[in-house]
């Protein structure tokens, strides 16, 4: 059987699980969820293994197989997910649906595009013997533990855990760098401060004027005041100046008396 027969298939298998879990009692969901998972694990498995390497090398560069890849992932996240839910759990149901809408996305890209172009780059003996090996290597994943394969897959696809690490790690690191700065930040303070520093002699300037000022204002006072003095010292002479002009005219007065007098 060609690869691409095979692989569509498979597609047709898993979607008649889907509808029968769908469909199923209770008691007979959790065999079926067994089922589903094998399958698809084991389809992912061959795809990515095998089909996948050898399309790229008849198509070479394509974006079809990364998004393939990436959506394998997704599919197998959820398949974990599923198998950790109890088959009475109200939440399987809605994991069971989300996967499905996943799995039936990715079909409908790869019948439609990826697997065409495979056939047209391959040819039918290439085809052949490679479906040949995707079957043999299919039946070998089933045989052995799905549930440790896959959890092995889903870790090898998640590598952000130690990239969260890392990010995590980077807040120790910016307090470390916030703790060492301090002598930055000082000889900022020093540069501010000597930055400051014409501003400060202007200061330092204005303040001995305002006090030349201050001084100055007590000078004029004190030149007041001597005028006051010079007045009170003025008042004094004029006082004292009269007794004179009286003894001056007593003096007449004298005479004018000795004058009748002879």
């Amino acid at each position: 059987m060609k690869a691409t027969d095979l692989l569509k298939e498979q597609h047709r298998e898993v979607d008649e699980l889907f509808e029968r879990i769908a469909q199923a009692d209770t008691n007979e969901i959790g065999a079926l969820r067994d089922e589903l998972v094998a399958s698809l694990v084991g389809h992912a498995a061959i795809e990515e293994e095998l089909f996948y390497p050898a399309t790229r090398e008849a198509l070479g560069a394509s974006p079809l197989i990364p998004t393939s890849y990436e959506e394998h992932s997704l599919v197998e996240i959820m398949l974990q997910k599923l198998l950790s839910t109890e088959p009475g759990d109200e939440t399987f149901h809605a994991r069971l649906g989300v996967l499905k809408e996943l799995v039936r996305h990715h079909v409908e890209e790869e019948e439609q595009e990826l697997l065409p172009q495979a056939e047209r780059a391959m040819g039918a003996d290439r085809l052949e013997e490679l479906g040949a090996r995707l079957e043999a290597r299919f039946d070998q994943v089933r045989e052995g533990n799905v549930e440790a394969l896959l959890s092995q897959i889903v870790a090898k696809s998640m590598p952000a855990a130690g990239g969260r690490r890392t990010r995590a790690a980077k807040p120790a690191a910016r307090k470390a760098a916030a703790k060492r700065p301090p002598a930055k930040r000082a000889s900022t303070q020093r540069a501010e401060t000597s930055r400051g520093a014409p501003k400060g002699r202007r200061g330092a300037a204005a303040t001995t004027g305002r006090k030349k000022a201050a001084d100055a204002a007590p000078a004029k006072t004190g030149r007041a005041a001597p005028a006051r003095k010079t007045g009170r010292a003025t008042t004094s002479r004029t006082t004292a100046s009269r007794p004179a002009k009286t003894s001056r005219t007593g003096r007449k007065g004298g005479r004018t008396s000795n004058a009748s007098a002879r």
